[in-house]
């Protein structure tokens, strides 16, 4: 029996930094290129990766905050752009896909089930990361930061990807590794799936999933727990 057949399951939704993708060496490089053109000394690796989440205008403003500037809205809007136009242009450099990845996406293609990669990142940006990495084919639906009206923590996105690959809240699974992911599933109706080692600062464990993972690998035995679990109550 397939895990289609023992869940109903139809669609995997995929958060792209910290969970396909270790990206965080591109969009340090890039924040601190935005810092070094204000002035500001630049940011350690490890602090950037605690700052991701919730897109990139949030990123830019926590690392201005951690050099004493607070700005609103209207003075970040340029920065922001400068950010994205730093890191626009070196998306990949140093970006590799995280252990795993590849095989589940593989597994849930052979599985029967819709994929898409939903993230905070703008659509144009994850599309080429996912195609340099040659899983286009693999992972038809790409919805970014900017795709919906509103981002991760909100719902919309999750509840477009699913409706684009025929699935209801019910029969789709949201896999990420922040705060952000899980707090958008819960708002969609979606099952969630956190994977360690992700951006944010957060232990896996604290973040409210309905399950923990340590790497891909072990998606689909988690997805048969869930399952399980889920016909145990019914």
């Amino acid at each position: 029996m397939g895990i289609q057949d023992a869940s109903g399951l139809k669609a995997l939704l995929f958060d792209l930094d910290g969970t396909l993708v270790d990206s965080v060496p591109d969009i340090a490089a890039a924040t601190n290129q935005l810092l070094d053109s204000e002035g500001h000394a630049p940011l350690e690796v490890d602090e950037v990766r605690r700052m991701i989440g919730h897109g990139i205008p949030k990123l830019v403003e926590r690392a201005l905050a951690a050099r004493g500037r607070v700005l609103d809205a209207e003075a970040l809007a340029p920065l922001v752009a400068r950010m994205n136009a730093f890191y626009g242009d070196n998306l990949t450099g140093r970006t590799t896909l995280l252990p795993g990845a590849v095989e589940a996406l593989e597994e849930g293609v052979r599985a029967g089930l819709g994929l898409a990669v939903v993230t905070n990142k703008p659509e144009g940006f994850s599309r080429t990361i996912v195609a340099h990495f040659g899983l286009e084919d693999l992972v038809p639906v790409v919805v970014g930061g900017d795709t919906c009206a509103t981002r991760k923590p909100a719902p919309e996105m999750l509840l477009h990807a699913a409706a684009k690959l025929g699935a209801t809240p019910a029969t789709a699974v949201m896999v990420g590794d922040s705060g952000a992911d899980v707090d958008s599933a819960r708002a969609a109706g979606m099952k969630v799936i956190v994977v360690r080692g992700g951006y944010g600062g957060v232990a896996a464990e604290d973040l409210g999933a309905d399950m923990v993972i340590d790497t891909l690998a072990d998606l689909f035995g988690a997805l048969e727990r869930l399952a399980q679990t889920a016909n145990a109550r019914a």
